[in-house]
């Protein structure tokens, strides 16, 4: 039986053009300045948005999407009337995303106390595709999402520098926070000039979940949630070799796929590989509730928002809709309320049902 989710979510204004490349649905350009709205703030109902371009920042930043250029800019949103939870979310997007096509699954972090940044990053090639195949070097996809995290100079098929790096967009965007909002409590997430990463959880869909798993494995953070991903997947049956466990215990990690997603053989063999089988079989979401028996993989077969393609090209929508506002189901009494509400809420870590994290034995596959 179909389960709507329990609670009532106000929909965020939304008026993102799709974009281009492996993680969106047909490459559109909006056209637009490439700097356009340095910073606007707005106060919604109780949340607290700002909408920042990377450069304003730190004019060393001076990467700027092709596509969309006019959205090159981090969401930021928190509810300062939430209780309950006092880490920052950082929430990267897939290949060719925006921060902005995910304002309901950020509004949902926030009303359980998270800052929640969704960090504009250089995210332009899609390691997907530029990875796949048997001819390609066992590391590549390590190299590029190295490259994508710290901007040192591993792979000839991206280039990052230093100053476009994850590490650096999301260094400066604190101290930049910090400084301008003194009273929003941004300084807590630093440790001198760089994050404090025991007290962010890290999340992304697709690329981006494949992002904050690797931060996962280089740093210890407080939670990791895994929307769609990883996707990587050189060779079939072969998992790349930078999906394992190492500073963040296993317990910490939490993903959601759809039953029907294009990419889900690789997804499903990268969450085996972390081992996030060790708390169960994956439980469907809709048929389920939380705390979904303590699971940490959830799966969905709700049918997305959109048309399928009947050109013949690979219906895209199940593996965006797990979180991406203009893909994932929506339902309830006003038509705007996501099916998989509960869902995010558990991934999250809701308390007290949201995903528990056991005592295990620290592991490393």
């Amino acid at each position: 039986m179909l389960r709507v989710a329990r609670y009532t979510l106000v929909a965020a204004s939304i008026t993102l053009t799709a974009v281009g490349c492996q993680d969106a649905t047909a490459p559109h350009d909006a056209g637009g300045p490439p700097n356009a709205r340095p910073m606007m703030s707005r106060m919604a109902a109780s949340f607290i948005e700002h909408t920042i371009a990377p450069r304003a920042t730190d004019p060393n930043i001076d990467y700027v999407p092709a596509v969309n250029p006019q959205f090159n800019h981090h969401y930021v949103l928190l509810d300062p009337s939430a209780r309950g939870n006092t880490k920052l979310l950082v929430f990267m997007p897939g290949a060719g995303n925006r921060p902005t096509q995910w304002q309901r699954l950020d509004t949902t972090a926030a009303r359980l106390g998270y800052h929640v940044i969704g960090l504009m990053y250089q995210n332009d090639v899609a390691i997907v595709q530029v990875c796949t195949g048997s001819a390609k070097p066992s590391d590549c996809s390590e190299n590029v999402r190295l490259e994508v995290l710290d901007g040192i100079d591993r792979s000839t098929l991206v280039n990052v520098t230093p100053a476009n790096s994850i590490d650096h967009r999301l260094a400066t965007l604190l101290r930049y926070l910090a400084d301008s909002f003194p009273n929003e409590g941004w300084s807590r997430f630093l440790e001198d000039t760089a994050p404090k990463w025991s007290q962010i959880a890290v999340a992304g869909q697709s690329q981006g979940a494949g992002e904050a798993a690797l931060i996962a494995k280089l740093r210890h953070v407080d939670r990791v949630v895994m929307f769609s991903g990883p996707p990587d997947a050189r060779v079939p049956d072969e998992v790349d070799r930078w999906v394992a466990i190492g500073e963040t215990p296993v317990s910490k990690y939490f993903a959601l796929l759809h039953h029907r997603d294009h990419l889900g053989a690789g997804i499903r063999a990268n969450l085996a590989a972390l081992g996030l089988r060790r708390f169960g079989d994956s439980v469907v979401a809709e048929l389920s509730e939380p705390p979904y028996g303590g699971t940490h993989i959830l799966v969905t077969d709700l049918e997305p928002q959109g048309a399928r393609p009947t050109d013949g090209s690979i219906d895209m929508r199940p593996h965006q809709s797990t979180a991406r506002d203009d893909r994932t189901p929506l339902g309830g009494p006003d038509g705007q309320t996501p099916l998989l509400l509960d869902a995010w809420r558990y991934l999250l870590g809701e308390p007290p049902h949201g995903g528990a994290e056991p005592v295990l034995a620290r592991e490393t596959p």
